[in-house]
């Protein structure tokens, strides 16, 4: 009996599931994107009900609005819907309408920049510490089938179920739902009868908006409501949504209810039966659903015949051997002469390049998302903490295995890309990162908790390598170290581009059909990309906790992992040098610093680096090596057409060309 009162407990957790999966559901229906910012820009919304409540203040985005009382529910009900109205239409069209066409990976990352930029854009209008919400609907103790719970659990289950009959009749049955659904399926052809898709797919996203926005106030009475909370509820509610197929209300909100529901039965059963894991299990179960579905439906979910399946070019570029040597050689001069600040920041910057020349394998060269990157990174780091210390594995023995530990997980995850990519392989990767989170890094016994695992230094041949020690921090042969691993790495990356096995990833990214008919093993190329890729994220973890020396879990949150794609993309993903210019740009690196000396940022740093990535992927989808080597064509090509310089740019826009010289080689 106790087991199903924890069942009908979850019905209120199952409710907002089941919500942002109908909002999830319309918004991709409609322009052919997975909103990860749904979550923050509801999040925004209660945020401003719980203060407009409590204060009589609106928080705006900019500025505010006295009302010089506090409002009833109904009023500041009705102003806070009116708001997220205002709010979502301005996001999706300065953001989403100009890349409605653009390629997934662009799509991913506006969608995570979005995210990102509400998220904090919360923590600066609102601060950290958290709300509470008093209770809207009636949350009286009722008896059901001889079990009892709160009566406003019931109430949002009928409120939701009420919205989805609706809302399913809409879709099915209207002009408006059957011209937003043929819109998504042919643009061209909804713009010849008449519609016009663009304006379909704004009151899709109102609808999205709102809606959440409502059941997201109600909800929160029973919640704590955090800067957090709505955030990453986008991953159970991406499970309901694919249990409906991203098309389905009723089975997208079935699908939202048992999940909620067996959570939280989940949450009964690991404190009665104690050889179960405390942490993580019922986190874990979104992503055993996602996987599930994908590999299931995976050719099944619904597609946008018009957007492009199409990445930003891989231009090889000529590798000047002396210029490189003259970069290490700048950098090894600068590394004593520079400030403990700046210096910690080229060290960081330094390491990030190996992490973002991760996602320059695997995504801008293979064509595989992955916004899991710094999970694999955190298992690594982990790792490297509980076998550094030991005698019997030394440097860099330690640092190899611990990698290869990423690498295993990271083949592991990569898994479902055989079935799925774009998209839905980004669904995948972005669940497996909050199920490493929950499972793994807040494990005490795997992570040491909140006081962090401590990481032993490295040493070679009883040379002191590490970043602490003698009279300075950070001592300077650190900075030497990790010079090293970048510059190997670095020019390990950019050889294979230019490799037959790069040629192949190349053709396989271009198109997986016509790689196959000149006989490439698309499923091992994957393979091998990610395994590549996921064993640099693992050297790069694994020097990211030389670097703390104390290694905490935060290091490698989801949202980081979110942030490092984004970074990557706008830098430029399909290049060294784009990995380059995006290590300049993490957190803490050289660009922080710089921004944090100069300009005093402060707490605004994340939420100008996340509206910068969101203009950034929407006016130059590129990213900066991209439209740097482009400039540069257009510079020293005078004589040719525009059209030769996207061919030579592209490097792989004709798939003819590369399958040609693959097979040369």
């Amino acid at each position: 009996m106790e087991l199903f009162s924890f069942g009908l407990l979850g019905l209120g957790t199952g409710a907002i599931y089941a919500i942002f999966a109908l909002g999830l559901i319309l918004t991709y229906r409609a322009s052919g994107i997975i909103n990860f910012g749904y979550g923050a820009m509801i999040l925004f919304g209660v945020y401003q009900f719980a203060d407009l409540r409590t204060t009589g203040v609106l928080v705006l985005p900019i500025g505010s609005i006295d009302f010089g009382s506090r409002p009833s529910v109904l009023v500041a009900f009705a102003v806070v819907l009116l708001h997220s109205a205002l709010l979502t239409l301005v996001i999706y069209a300065l953001c989403f309408r100009p890349v409605h066409a653009a390629p997934p990976l662009a799509r991913v990352v506006v969608s995570v920049g979005v995210m990102l930029a509400v998220q904090a854009l919360v923590l600066v209008r609102f601060g950290s510490v958290p709300r509470s919400v008093a209770p809207i609907l009636p949350n009286d103790a009722v008896t059901v089938l001889g079990a009892k719970m709160p009566a406003d659990r019931l109430y949002l289950a009928g409120i939701v179920i009420v919205l989805a009959v609706i809302l399913g009749f809409v879709i099915s049955r209207t002009r408006f739902g059957m011209a937003s659904r043929g819109a998504a399926e042919n643009e061209k052809a909804a713009v010849l009868l008449g519609y016009r898709p663009q304006r379909l797919a704004a009151i899709n996203w109102l609808i999205a908006g709102v809606g959440g926005t409502a059941m997201g106030i109600l909800i929160a009475p029973t919640t704590s409501l955090e800067a957090g909370t709505y955030t990453m509820l986008i991953v159970p509610a991406l499970g309901a949504a694919l249990i409906g197929r991203l098309s389905s209300v009723p089975w997208a909100v079935a699908g939202g209810f048992i999940l909620g529901a067996t959570q939280s039965m989940l949450l009964y059963i690991t404190q009665t039966v104690p050889w179960l894991p405390q942490n993580g299990l019922k986190q874990g179960l979104p992503f055993l659903v996602i996987i599930i579905a994908l590999i299931v439906m995976g050719n099944k979910l619904p597609g946008r015949g018009a957007a492009e399946e199409k990445l930003p070019p891989a231009p090889a570029g000529p590798m000047r051997p002396w210029l490189i040597a003259v970069g290490i050689v700048v950098l090894a001069v600068a590394i004593p002469l520079l400030s403990s600040q700046w210096r910690l920041g080229l060290i960081t910057t330094m390491t990030a390049s190996i992490l973002c020349l991760s996602l320059v394998v695997l995504t801008g060269y293979v064509g595989q998302i992955s916004l899991a990157q710094m999970s694999l990174a955190g298992v690594a780091g982990f790792t490297l903490a509980k076998i550094g210390g030991n005698s019997w594995m030394p440097f860099p023995v330690a640092m190899i295995l611990s990698a290869g530990v990423a690498t295993i997980l990271g083949v592991i995850v990569s898994i479902p890309a055989l079935r799925v990519r774009g998209l839905h392989l980004a669904v995948v990767t972005i669940a497996a990162a909050v199920a490493i989170e929950e499972l793994i890094f807040k494990n005490p016994k795997f992570t040491g908790g909140l006081t962090g695992s401590p990481v032993a230094q490295p040493s070679l041949f009883g040379i002191e390598l590490g970043i602490r020690g003698g009279g300075e921090f950070p001592q300077p042969v650190f900075g030497y170290l990790v010079l090293a691993v970048a510059s190997v790495v670095a020019i390990g990356v950019a050889l294979l581009r230019r490799s037959s096995l790069g040629r192949q990833m190349l053709a396989v990214r271009s198109s997986e059909r016509a790689a196959a008919a000149s006989g490439i093993d698309a499923a091992r190329i994957k393979l091998i990309g990610a395994t590549i890729a996921s064993f640099l994220a693992g050297i790069g973890g694994s020097l990211m906790a030389y670097q703390q020396g104390q290694l905490s879990f935060e290091t490698f949150s989801v949202m980081t992992s979110l942030l490092l794609v984004a970074v990557v993309y706008i830098g430029g993903i399909s290049s060294v040098s784009g990995g380059l210019v995006a290590a300049l740009m993490f957190s803490g690196g050289l660009v922080s610093i710089a921004l944090d000396e100069w300009l005093g940022l402060g707490d605004y740093e994340s939420l100008i680096l996340a509206i910068a990535l969101v203009a950034g992927a929407v006016m130059n989808p590129e990213g900066v090596a991209g439209m740097v080597h482009r400039l540069k064509l257009h510079r020293t090509s005078g004589t040719k057409t525009g059209a030769e310089h996207d061919s030579e740019l592209e490097g792989i826009s004709d798939q003819a060309p590369v399958l040609a010289g693959m097979k040369e080689a």
